[in-house]
């Protein structure tokens, strides 16, 4: 931490070559010690003997400190490309003393203990994030606010150890900065996100993991990249509570998770759990679901149900509710009253444990499963039992025998019923029950009897299992962060704060790009009031949105006018382009034609990233067939789809959460997108995954279906 002190191009410059020569010397360091300690493990190993406690303690030790050393050398190799992204002169307030810190992406020390750059993530760097120049402030974790008076805020263009420029906050508006850096490609904009961190993403990033946060930001605001830097940050800053296997990201598909978890490296971060939300609660499930048993149904955002769509879609909104959860905790209570008897114990016609004290067990231990509550009534009647006998100072041998038969009293030590039967019981009582969805519940028995299984199928077996058969809590689940959350019904919300008590929750998403209108969440109000506090846990609206250009951004606002729902109002960054573009062709074999010649533009233009969003999987195929004779397409199927540099051809549904350079979408038709608000949703999707240009291919026969879709923009 250097002491404040002014300076100019020449000092910024020699300073960065200072920096430069000292994390190399770093550099050099480090890999001497790690090939000393290399060659040291490889001894050890060669001389191991597993019954010597002694040298497996050694090797134990000797391979964590090279994964540390090897860490540091990691860092200091990553920071040499480009120490430092900004700098901040102040004044401590509590000791009056001023200083110049530099930030950057990986922190760096001078001889082994003195700070030359500062991690992005340490608490003091908050006054680069949190402050313009004057008077201010900076959180520390679990301390509270220190003052500040910040008297230069400076941001660096670093590229290959060389200084490009550097701007000060007074004289270049924020808008400006990020303007300068989202006009680069996809590849070259990721580089820059840390040092572009606005304040209201970084009060997100830096809120306490010990409250719940759920997030609202438009398509474009950052969502994401704040979610992964939270986890960073709550990391660095609270490790002793928090471990990485603690942490789970849940996202709705595989190459979404693929996508947003692939920077968590370069921040830092290793050994996070990533699952998509089937798979999460497959595994809450663990023995009780069998993978070649059962069918997971992994439906696609935006597929139909069924050919009756709005009695289908009623029913939807029912099973992914609160509301069925509700129903399903009533049927719990019914299966433990059926379950676990009320009639007093008698023993030798005595009553050695009374109706009412049983009820008064069942009432002060609600949170137990049936199980526990089975397996603690045996105790108890148990003791009673014994402490009858040694009252009448019966023989041990007595004692023993007689209570033998009081050991399963209540039930036996573990659940004999499946899970899956004890939910189709659930499902038929309900069906009796509740008239106006009785043919969706029958449609669900089918299903069931087929072993065919959906998200909220899992979601209510995963509560089941806690609530009858469970005896332990599940503490090893500290943190969960889920992205595009408003695809799930707020049902998996609620099973979710239920049963993982000790953990907390980051939830990131955009009520105008829930695709899964009947199941998904339309706002947050249920979130926000019914599942956590609204005293307690935080709420916030990421408004600005810094991924499409000015001219896209108008394009996707004129589609959500199509719809009937409210959406959040969209704070567009100044970031001019050129006008969406519309490919007119006679046949899909022009309209092809017309495509490569397009994406073969932007290519020569330097783009890297380039999607052609369709409607769904079908057309998808359909059009890579038309495409690939002309162009080399990135595998966007099966296991081994993957975001990747180049061009994609996806289904809307899998674009969620992604961001391209440049996007065609293709003929998005009345007929491929029949008007409603989950199509509007849809098409916004579609057309807000451009940073910089997005071109709509439509068929001439079409045009006018195409128009109906997206207004008056031609």
């Amino acid at each position: 931490m250097e002491h404040y002190k002014a300076s100019d191009r020449n000092s910024e410059e020699t300073y960065l070559k200072v920096c430069e020569s000292i994390i190399q010397k770093n550099i050099d360091m480090y890999l001497q010690q790690s090939k000393t300690m290399g060659d040291e493990i490889k001894e050890l190993y060669d001389n191991y003997r597993s019954n010597n406690p002694e040298l497996h303690n050694d090797l134990v030790i000797s391979i964590a400190m090279k994964e540390q050393v090897d860490e540091a050398l990691k860092r200091n190799e990553r920071a040499l490309v480009k120490p430092y992204f900004g700098r901040v002169d102040y004044i401590d307030k509590e000791d009056e003393e001023g200083y110049t810190l530099y930030l950057g992406k990986n922190g760096v020390v001078k001889d082994g203990t003195e700070p030359l750059i500062i991690d992005w993530r340490a608490p003091v760097s908050g006054i680069y994030y949190e402050n313009q120049v004057g008077e201010g402030s900076y959180l520390v974790p679990e301390q509270g606010c220190r003052q500040v008076r910040l008297d230069l805020k400076r941001t660096y263009e670093i590229a290959d150890g060389k200084l490009l420029d550097y701007y000060d906050a007074d004289v270049i508006a924020n808008d400006e900065l990020l303007t300068k850096y989202l006009g680069k490609n996809k590849e070259a904009v990721l580089g820059e996100i840390i040092a572009t961190i606005q304040k209201e993403q970084n009060d997100i990033i830096r809120e306490t993991p010990y409250r719940n946060t759920i997030v609202q930001g438009v398509a474009g605001s950052g969502k994401t990249t704040v979610a992964m830097h939270r986890i960073s940050y709550i990391l660095y800053n609270y490790g002793e509570k928090f471990k990485p296997q603690e942490f789970y990201i849940i996202g709705s598909n595989k190459m979404l998770l693929n996508y947003i978890t692939g920077v968590l490296p370069d921040l830092d971060v290793r050994g996070i759990n990533q699952m998509v939300m089937e798979d999460f609660f497959i595994w809450l499930l663990d023995r009780d679901f069998k993978e070649k048993s059962y069918k997971v149904i992994r439906k696609e955002p935006g597929e139909e149900e069924l050919s009756d769509k709005k009695r289908s879609d009623h029913f939807q909104s029912f099973k992914s509710s609160l509301e069925w959860l509700d129903c399903l905790k009533g049927y719990l209570g019914k299966l433990e009253t059926r379950t676990i008897s009320r009639e007093p114990v008698l023993f030798r016609e005595r009553e050695v444990y009374t109706t009412q004290a049983i009820e008064d067990f069942l009432e002060n231990n609600k949170g137990y499963s049936i199980q526990n509550k089975i397996n603690l009534l045996n105790k108890r009647v148990l003791v009673k039992v014994k402490n009858y006998l040694e009252m009448l100072d019966a023989e041990p041998e007595v004692i023993r025998e007689e209570s033998k038969r009081y050991k399963e009293y209540f039930g036996g030590r573990s659940w004999k019923t499946s899970l899956l039967d004890s939910y189709m019981e659930f499902v038929q009582e309900l069906a009796q029950e509740r008239e106006e969805y009785r043919e969706g519940l029958n449609g669900l028995l089918l299903k069931l009897s087929k072993k065919e299984l959906d998200v909220y199928d899992l979601a209510s077996l995963s509560y089941m299992k806690q609530k009858i058969k469970s005896t332990e809590e599940i503490d090893d689940v500290r943190h969960i962060v889920i992205d595009e959350a408003q695809d799930f019904g707020t049902l998996v919300f609620g099973v979710m704060k239920e049963i993982l008590v000790k953990a907390t929750y980051t939830i990131m998403g955009d009520v105008s790009q829930n695709i899964n209108y009947a199941s998904g969440m339309n706002d947050w109000e249920v979130l926000k009031t019914e599942i956590f506090s609204p005293e307690r846990d935080r709420f916030h609206v990421l408004a600005k949105s810094y991924r499409n250009t000015i001219e896209i951004s108008k394009f996707a606002e004129n589609i959500l006018k199509h719809g009937s729902f409210k959406s959040y109002k969209i704070e567009p960054i100044i970031r001019h382009g050129a006008e969406p573009e519309l490919l007119i062709s006679s046949s899909p074999e022009e309209m092809a034609q017309s495509a490569v010649q397009r994406i073969q533009g932007w290519q020569k233009a330097g783009y890297e990233t380039i999607a052609v969003i369709c409607r769904d999987k079908e057309e998808s195929r359909q059009v890579k067939r038309l495409l690939s004779e002309n162009l080399k397409l990135e595998e966007t199927e099966g296991e081994n789809a993957a975001f990747a540099t180049g061009i994609m051809v996806l289904p809307v549904a899998l674009t969620k959460g992604l961001e391209f350079d440049t996007v065609l979408l293709w003929n998005p038709t009345e007929k491929q997108y029949p008007k409603s608000d989950a199509n509007v949703k849809l098409l916004y999707v579609a057309a807000t995954r451009a940073l910089h240009e997005l071109a709509v291919a439509v068929c001439e026969e079409t045009m006018s279906l195409v128009l109906a879709n997206v207004g008056d923009l031609w």
